[in-house]
């Protein structure tokens, strides 16, 4: 009887394992709305601590689409364009426009804003993600 109970415990706590996993995959390239502004979602990186970041723009999307830092942290970003589209990372409040040629790399200095969280879009394409 024991071991039946801990072969079907073992059996429920890997399908939901696999579930968890699936939900977790499907859960990247969803769209998201927060506020007025929708996004094509491809993650959340916590950045707290660290100096760089190698951030992908392809299309319609950057991956992370979300970094997570320390309020005044500097991070120092290098944007690598994998599509064959020109796209442009932007952070308004920061002066930071910069294009990113196709299939071409830029890199920008950016610094968390009180909140912790930065906003940043590519101004070409920024109703389509």
């Amino acid at each position: 009887m024991k071991i039946s109970l801990i072969l079907i415990l073992a059996a429920l706590l890997s399908i939901a394992h696999s579930l968890m996993a699936l939900s977790a995959e499907q859960s990247v390239g969803r769209s998201i709305t927060l506020g007025d502004l929708t996004f094509s979602t491809h993650g959340t990186k916590d950045v707290k601590g660290q100096g760089d970041l190698d951030l992908e723009a392809d299309n319609y999307y950057f991956a992370p689409t979300f970094l997570r830092g320390t309020p005044g942290q500097k991070l120092k970003v290098e944007i690598e364009n994998e599509s064959s589209t020109l796209h442009n990372f932007s952070i308004p409040d920061q002066h930071v426009d910069a294009d990113i040629p196709r299939k071409g790399k830029v890199a920008v200095e950016i610094t968390f804003p009180p909140s912790g969280v930065v906003y940043f879009f590519c101004k070409f394409h920024s109703a389509q993600a």
